[in-house]
């Protein structure tokens, strides 16, 4: 009987415990590498909960302990080690397919102030001619990966030498990164960026690709080739593949494994900027000027055509993980904090429902849960005020005033059509230039494929700057989160608040961060940073500044894949006890 029921538990549990991809992203010095280091471990190496501090306190406190506990000893007792598929080994092997000219001329679109001699003479010398996936059966895996029109289906001998090919294309990485940074301390990300961009639009690595057609199905190029190394790992390891997928930066890519694997989780990675730059510029020589331009970059401001689609956007990768982790880079001798969230997490994948979220998490995935009752068309945000209990006291999501119509439910169409003063202000309906630069966006968007059925809104914001030539933020029609909850507790009461928490699904702009500071907010929760100077200029002053704390947990999707236990657990001990 007994041997039955644990054979039925294994089974209910059995996709978890054969098959996991994990995909990391975080901006550049966060730590996504060393996290996907972490879990290549052949061990499980995961720290006591009472050796687990930031700033000489412990990481973990009261039940927050106890869960630890529970998880790290799940884990390591059930710990597997994983395969980890570097995007940018991956980026390489698609560069590998150039001529030694061709690399020379696509590394100097990127390095204007280098002599085309001096990047020649270095391509030739270096790893990028001696590369073994150049030939032979590299080669053959290597053109299987690229090439999508033909089956993956690898011979036995291509299947014996698939890990080879791996390490070489990693080793090749390595070298390659060093002769480009021996150029120009920046030049290997610029280079790489570049080609992942490349292929995001035209399915290889190509010389002046920003002058191409774009071609939408080479989108999702990239995660395709990483899928059909996943595809033959899985078919070389029968008996359990765990992946990790060093690291994602474009949304579409995370989407691409989302949308095919229910085992699939993405996690953040993320460091405080300070702690980041620190490392960057102390590790790698960085300038003031080239952080904030790699910020630039991976923000997804950019101004390539179709820039949304092809290059990195780090900031809404992070929007979208289903775990987000703190690392903070100021640990001297280990990473105690990293692995201790690794463990927590790795638990909870492997066994859902383990343990109970903690109090960050809670509330969190209320404001999460909050957002999308906004009608906000560009971004929508959730935020939720709690005492210092983490009692809840209102909740707020970015939309119009009460009695307005959200932009979401108007339409360009309305706009030219319908003078209806409850829907459009009396300055939509009669300004001549606003009303001409509406009708310009209609006849631009109206008649596109994928609009069929669609209401055609737009934000006000956006036609009234591009008038003004401006980025003016003061013309939103939304309220922000924040503000709508502060405004809650205008209309029903402020007690309990002052040393009370803010949690908001992005951080506090300038505006907001002033009446949460006015209010007594003690600790503002995050997810992800605003790109303004609030915490510059607002927060980081006076003699009763808030904390600030980037948000570590699972949320969204994620936090109901990982807390929402598979059946119960007094059922599942009922059943391994044969009861």
């Amino acid at each position: 009987m007994s041997d039955k029921n644990n054979a039925m538990i294994s089974s209910l549990f059995h996709e978890r415990s054969k098959f996991i991809v994990i995909g990391l992203t975080g901006r550049t010095g966060s730590g996504c590498t060393t996290a996907a280091t972490i879990l290549e471990n052949e061990v499980a190496d995961f720290p006591k909960v009472e050796d687990v501090r930031l700033n000489k306190e412990s990481f973990f406190s009261n039940l927050d302990s106890k869960r630890y506990r529970v998880a790290s000893h799940y884990i390591t007792e059930n710990y597997s080690p994983f395969i980890s598929i570097k995007v940018s080994d991956l980026i390489s092997a698609y560069i590998l397919t150039l001529t030694a000219s061709q690399v020379t001329v696509f590394v100097k679109a990127h390095a204007a102030d280098i002599s085309k001699i001096k990047i020649d003479d270095v391509i030739k010398k270096g790893s990028f001619n001696k590369s073994f996936t150049k030939k032979g059966i590299l080669k053959s895996i290597s053109d299987k990966l690229l090439n999508h029109s033909d089956n993956l289906d690898l011979t036995d001998r291509e299947k014996t030498k698939f890990f080879s090919f791996m390490k070489l294309i990693r080793k090749f990485t390595s070298d390659f990164k060093e002769e480009l940074r021996s150029l120009n301390n920046e030049l290997y990300i610029k280079v790489y960026q570049a080609a992942g961009n490349s292929i995001r639009r035209t399915g290889k690595v190509q010389i002046g690709f920003n002058q191409l057609p774009f071609e939408p199905e080479s989108v999702f190029h990239l995660p395709e080739t990483i899928n059909r190394c996943i595809k033959n790992i899985r078919r070389i390891n029968s008996d359990g593949t765990f992946i990790v997928i060093d690291a994602i930066r474009n949304p579409f890519e995370a989407k691409f494994f989302k949308d095919r694997y229910s085992a699939f989780y993405l996690m953040s990675i993320n460091a405080p900027n300070e702690d980041r730059k620190a490392y960057l510029q102390n590790e790698h020589k960085y300038t003031v000027d080239e952080f904030d331009e790699l910020e630039r970059r991976e923000s997804g401001k950019t101004k390539i055509d179709d820039a949304d689609f092809i290059s990195q956007n780090v900031k809404r990768c992070i929007e979208i993980s289903d775990v987000h982790i703190f690392n903070p880079r100021n640990e001297l001798d280990n990473n105690n904090v990293l692995k201790a969230q690794l463990a927590w997490y790795l638990a909870l994948i492997k066994h859902p429902g383990l343990i109970s979220p903690t109090n960050l998490e809670r509330v969190m995935q209320i404001a999460y849960t909050a957002k999308v009752n906004s009608g906000c068309i560009s971004r929508q945000v959730g935020a939720v005020v709690t005492d210092g209990n983490y009692s809840i006291k209102s909740v707020g999501w970015n939309d119009v005033a009460k009695g307005q119509v959200p932009c979401n439910l108007r339409s360009l169409n309305g706009l030219a059509q319908d003078f209806n003063e409850v829907t459009y202000s009396f300055y939509e309906r009669h300004n001549k230039d606003f009303r001409l630069a509406a009708k310009g966006e209609l006849i631009k968007i109206s008649g596109q494929p994928g609009t069929k059925g669609k209401n055609l809104s737009y934000c006000f914001k956006d036609i009234k700057n591009s008038l003004d030539d401006s980025g003016n933020q003061v013309h939103t029609r939304s309220l922000h989160a924040e503000e709508n909850a502060f405004l809650q507790l205008a209309k029903y009461g402020t007690a309990g608040i002052e040393g009370g928490k803010l949690f908001t699904t992005a951080s506090p702009c300038e505006l907001c961060a002033k009446k949460a500071y006015q209010l007594g907010i003690k600790d503002i929760v995050y997810i992800d940073p605003y790109p303004g100077i609030a915490i510059d200029h607002i927060l980081s002053i006076g003699n009763n500044r808030p904390n600030l704390i980037q948000f570590r947990g699972a949320v969204g999707k994620g936090y109901h894949l990982l807390y929402e236990p598979t059946i119960s657990y007094k059922d599942e001990l009922n059943y391994l006890k044969g009861s």
